[in-house]
């Protein structure tokens, strides 16, 4: 592909000085023109060539001086370029359109419960059961670390065929040394960074990089941007809200865009059980996961995947409503050492997990009630979730055995007006009881009474969390400028353990959280 230079199209001051040097310029050009001139009529001197050159570029200065001013006048009268104007300018000379976007925002987040966290709440480990101290503590915090930044170019090779790139960024990552003691030391944090090819005579697109997993609910086709993203300021989102966002290559095919086919190939990750990591029985399974290394956390562990997780999916928009079904397939493995010392054996274990879903948007009073609702379930699905709940246990034999999990989310949307955005969501992710019973490592045969007794110990597995969630957002100013949005959210959850030996005996933890946002969108 050809490579472009963009000019630099920004607001310039002109001062005295700026326009005395475009004036000396055109007077000594002007002067080169008249002692050329005398020499014009001689056909030998070739300088007819050069005088036609120099007045065009006479021509030219006129013009750079008459802008100069005018932008002069601009500013002195407050009426500065739209960032509309600034994006055609660019589109004009390169034959690309750049997008400059993202917003800032200024949060206050409060929880009953401590979990110690930013404005990304953890709905499984993160709520404490009521052993924990802070299951007795409440925390506030502030932050400005979900502001964010994009960058969207578009081109059209030719009629049918159109290329896109989008980059977007936050500052949600959290580094080995970042620390929020004296300095916001956090990372920049990569949330999307894809390429686009769109045939539109064919019906095909193509997407590769980093983007939203393709079980995202979109709310129109399966479009990259597009994406059903639950409205709330919290940034893990809502129980039951199915995604991740991953690199991946996916492929899709749309028949007059009413109907869709997609299908990708998407980088995989367990999310595993305390339970299997720590178990130190025979046979003993080797979770496969290993500490970051090179370009990777070395404070964290990351699964050896042998496949990518793929999901293929068919999108509907007959005219009233949009409707969704997918599939997903995943594969997990771990190494299992059974004996000692000459006795000693390895093996790999190898395990494949299907699942799929279902969702659908009905607009219910067109413009402004929408109901939308998803529901995912099938084996090793628990990365896709919201709670981050465990996609495998491991068997009496330490092999690995992707554990049984539903999903669900129902929501409503509100718009009264243009400047209101009103939700109310209600979500859950529960992990079946079968799959941990008999399992290697799980604490299955203790007792878990000392969870309701401050400063006890507890070993229980989170068995579901349950969410209820509203919100409101006001659009306080919309315009030329961008938008300033007002938002708040509360939110009630529950965590529910599986009860102990005795059957009886099922912790639980509660904790409500209220959130609330300023945003500037640019």
């Amino acid at each position: 592909m050809e490579a472009h230079t963009i000019p630099f199209v920004g607001r310039l001051s002109w001062g005295r000085c700026g326009r005395r040097a475009t004036a000396s310029a055109i007077a000594l050009l002007a002067v080169s023109v008249a002692a050329q001139a005398q020499t014009a009529n001689d056909p030998a001197s070739g300088m007819q060539t050069q005088i036609e050159n120099l007045q065009k570029q006479i021509d030219a200065l006129k013009a750079q001086a008459q802008a100069q001013a005018q932008a002069q006048t601009q500013s002195a009268s407050g009426n500065i370029p739209s960032a509309r104007d600034m994006q055609n300018r660019i589109a004009d000379a390169t034959g690309v359109k750049m997008t400059v976007g993202g917003f800032i925002e200024t949060a206050g987040i409060y929880r009953n419960k401590n979990e110690t966290a930013d404005v990304g709440s953890s709905f499984n480990t993160g709520i404490p059961f009521n052993s924990a101290q802070n299951a007795h503590q409440s925390e506030f915090r502030e932050s400005a670390r979900q502001s964010r930044l994009s960058l969207l170019a578009e081109g059209q090779v030719n009629p049918d065929t159109d290329v896109k790139a989008y980059f977007e960024s936050d500052f949600l990552g959290a580094g080995a040394s970042s620390n929020s003691q004296e300095s916001n030391s956090y990372t920049p944090r990569l949330r999307q960074a894809f390429a686009q090819i769109d045939r539109n005579d064919f019906g095909f697109h193509v997407v590769g990089g980093q983007t939203w997993s393709l079980v995202t609910m979109d709310t129109q086709g399966i479009i990259a941007r597009k994406e059903d993203v639950p409205l709330t300021i919290d940034a893990q989102y809502v129980p039951g809200f199915n995604w991740t966002r991953n690199t991946e290559l996916r492929l899709v095919k749309d028949f007059d865009q009413k109907v869709w086919l997609g299908l990708s190939a998407e980088s995989p990750q367990v999310a595993n059980s305390a339970g299997g990591a720590t178990t130190t029985a025979s046979p003993n399974p080797a979770t496969g996961y290993n500490v970051g290394g090179s370009l990777l956390n070395s404070t964290t562990s990351y699964s050896s995947d042998v496949a990518p997780d793929i999901v293929a999916k068919v999108a509907v928009d007959p005219g009233w409503g949009h409707y969704e079904v997918f599939g997903i397939g995943r594969w997990f493995h771990d190494n299992v050492t059974t004996g000692a010392g000459s006795s000693t054996n390895y093996h790999n274990n190898t395990a494949f997990a299907l699942g799929g879903g279902a969702g659908m948007i009905l607009p219910v009073v067109p413009k402004m009630l929408d109901v939308h609702a998803t529901v995912m379930l099938g084996h090793g699905i628990g990365r896709y979730g919201s709670a981050q709940l465990p996609d495998v246990g491991f068997n009496a034999a330490g092999k690995v055995e992707p554990t049984k999990e539903i999903t669900a989310l129902v929501g409503v949307t509100g718009h009264p007006d243009p400047s209101w955005d009103l939700y109310l969501y209600g979500g859950m992710e529960k992990v079946m009881r079968q799959d941990y019973v008999n399992g290697v490592g799980f604490t299955s045969t203790a007792s878990f009474a000392s969870c309701y007794q401050e400063g006890g110990t507890c070993g229980a597995s989170t068995a579901s969390v349950w969410q209820v969630t509203p919100g409101v957002w006001k659009h306080v100013y919309e315009g030329d400028f961008g938008k300033v949005l007002v938002g708040l959210q509360g939110s009630a959850t529950r965590r529910n353990a599986f009860s102990d030996v005795s059957g009886g005996t099922a912790p639980h933890a509660i904790e409500e959280i209220g959130m609330a946002s300023l945003r500037y969108y640019f």
